[in-house]
């Protein structure tokens, strides 16, 4: 995998070096600030709401890893954004289910929270993950980062870089309009997949630490059915010893929405 940030993505890439390269660490608001890459739309905010009351799943420890999209949706989990933590540039609608953002200049009249992200244009679930597995699909259009945060990552700009995988505290898989990569700790590990799904897949396993990231795409089968099918885009291992929080980066002109379970 070659290692690149998207600030050399915007400068139009990398051409004919063999190996990794590492690159200084950057913010997002930095490399990506004002990137419009789709026409989103936008309307009211939602009203705050209440967490989804979900029975926390018995953890079976050394149970095989998912390898097909059946297999994940046994963890399935329903997530809706946290108003409370979403940067004044993100706009949550659809009952908490959708996050968009438009200008720098056009904000929502919120009033400001501890919580609440300061400059990063992110936002978290209200929903965490602490002893059990979870996955959820998240749909997209534009420039963002889809990941997981600690629920003690820094959010203002007095605690440094508080971006999704800007930090030791958070990871994240984004799109850059052209390629996919991989976020941690301020580096960016470039994807080599061509085909762009317009849905990220999540999987987490916290009590084992480990974090998948699939592009969902819709498979057609026999006499026409349609079905969708799940290709495997980073897997990331690491000790996670605390709660995880999905969390989503947005770019300008751009949204993620919260999938609903397939019944």
């Amino acid at each position: 995998m070659q290692t690149v940030s998207l600030y050399t993505l915007r400068k139009g890439g990398i051409k004919g070096f063999g190996g990794p390269l590492r690159l200084p660490k950057r913010n997002f608001g930095q490399v990506c600030r004002d990137k419009v890459l789709t026409n989103g739309h936008v309307t009211q905010a939602a009203k705050p709401g209440h967490a989804h009351q979900q029975k926390i799943p018995v953890y079976e420890p050394n149970i095989p890893e998912p390898i097909c999209r059946a297999d994940l949706i046994k963890h399935w989990i329903t997530l809706s954004f946290d108003d409370k933590t979403a940067n004044k540039m993100l706009w949550i609608t659809d009952g908490g289910a959708k996050v968009a953002r438009m200008t720098d200049d056009v904000t929502c009249p919120v009033l400001d929270r501890p919580e609440r992200y300061e400059y990063s244009p992110q936002v978290l679930c209200k929903e965490g993950i602490l002893g059990f597995r979870g996955y959820w699909e998240v749909e997209f259009s534009g420039w963002v980062v889809v990941g997981v945060a600690l629920e003690r990552a820094g959010r203002r700009n007095s605690h440094g870089s508080c971006g999704l995988g800007e930090n030791e505290e958070s990871w994240g898989l984004g799109w850059s309009g052209s390629t996919y990569h991989a976020w941690h700790n301020g580096r960016s590990t470039e994807i080599m997949e061509n085909n762009k799904s317009s849905i990220i897949g999540v999987y987490l396993d916290q009590p084992a630490g480990v974090l998948n990231f699939y592009s969902v795409e819709v498979k057609e089968g026999e006499e026409g059915t349609a079905g969708k099918e799940v290709k495997l885009l980073q897997q990331i291992k690491s000790s996670f010893k605390e709660k995880l929080l999905p969390g989503f980066w947005v770019g300008t002109q751009s949204h993620c929405l919260l999938t609903k379970k397939e019944e």
